[in-house]
């Protein structure tokens, strides 16, 4: 890869191959080239894989890598900071498989690079209609916005800058706060906050992330409440004017071959969802396995549903409590999160929502 004076990092995971193209079409309409792209697919499925694959080497700018694997948890954080460490140019910009850069925006990018200075820019939303018509023909210099607003995840920064505080917090999953946690990081370090008034950048529509559904089981991982938790750690950050974040080894992703090693487990353990098992087990009996691969199978007890059970619950003769496969997912993933998020491990939920599996490679 040659040491262009930008390079562009799109985090990328299980997204359609239209909004993909469109956004890498309007960088080769840029007015100046001085550019590259790194684009990083966390852990997609293979079929997206290969397709998306297919569409970022069509682009003599940009370079394809397949890093993480489909059984880690989507980690935006993880993603951004494996191109941050990869990339050669001295300037960073953090991107979005939805945006479309204006003809201009690299010119102008190139206009505001400052040491010791992060920028951010102003973004245009486009409704169903507007993008549909971007991604069949386009045309940027005939575009209509829905509106327009501040945009905290696609930045112009230093690479110095963010290697100074260690990139993205990796804490964060799923998504919200790890951006303005970069931004508020980086201006407690004494790094100068620039905003850019043009809007330069085109949002493509997509529906709404369905955060009722992080309140249901699904056979994608959800965690319920995450938006606020992610919001409390940055606040917790902002609180405690942290400015450092995650280990010397950040940016650091594990691969394919990493999850092939979790298909020879050498602790296996089937529980079912009774309530002191799983506590006691991710409590006490896991972290006893150090150095280890264990492999967890818990499934649905068919007694919790029945009616004798209802019945007994009913008049408080229960002996037994069970937790719903919701709440084991819930502590599953709150383990991975506080505790677990930088070990190679696999998650995932069967069809039927009966059956849940994680295999993790303990340190």
């Amino acid at each position: 890869m040659s040491n262009k004076k930008v390079t562009i990092i799109f985090p990328y995971r299980d997204r359609d191959g239209k909004r993909v193209n469109s956004s890498l079409l309007s960088l080769k309409m840029q007015t100046v080239k001085d550019f590259e792209v790194i684009f990083v697919d966390y852990g997609s499925q293979d079929n997206y894989a290969k397709a998306i694959k297919e569409i970022v080497d069509g682009y003599d700018f940009a370079t394809y890598c397949y890093v993480g694997h489909k059984g880690l948890l989507w980690n935006k954080s993880k993603a951004l900071n494996f191109g941050i460490r990869k990339a050669k140019s001295d300037y960073i910009i953090t991107a979005d498989v939805d945006i479309l850069f204006k003809g201009n925006f690299i010119e102008t990018v190139l206009n505001n690079l400052q040491p010791q200075s992060f920028s951010l820019f102003r973004i245009g939303y486009l409704s169903q209609q507007e993008t549909k018509k971007q991604q069949n023909q386009l045309n940027l210099n005939s575009v209509k916005v829905s509106f327009e607003g501040e945009t905290f995840g696609i930045g112009l920064f230093s690479k110095s800058d963010l290697a100074s505080i260690r990139g993205l917090d990796e804490f964060f999953h799923f998504y919200g706060s790890e951006d303005e946690d970069l931004n508020l990081r980086l201006t407690l370090s004494g790094i100068k906050h620039h905003s850019i008034k043009e809007v330069l950048l085109y949002h493509q529509w997509h529906p709404r992330y369905p955060k009722k559904k992080d309140d249901q089981l699904t056979t994608k991982p959800r965690l319920s409440n995450v938006l606020r938790l992610n919001q409390r750690h940055f606040i917790w950050h902002r609180e405690q004017q942290i400015t450092t974040v995650n280990t010397d080894k950040w940016g650091i992703c594990f691969t394919k071959e990493d999850a092939l090693l979790l298909d020879h487990p050498q602790v296996k353990r089937q529980l079912t969802n009774i309530k002191s098992h799983i506590d006691h087990f991710f409590g006490k009996e896991l972290i006893g396995h150090n150095n280890k691969i264990v492999s967890i199978v818990i499934t649905e007890d068919p007694y919790c549903k029945s009616l004798k059970f209802r019945v007994k619950k009913r008049f408080g003769k229960e002996s037994q409590p069970y937790m719903t496969m919701k709440e084991v997912n819930d502590l599953v993933l709150q383990n991975i999160l506080y505790h677990y998020y930088n070990c190679n491990y696999s998650y995932s939920i069967s069809e039927d929502l009966k059956q849940i599996h994680f295999t993790i490679q303990l340190k």
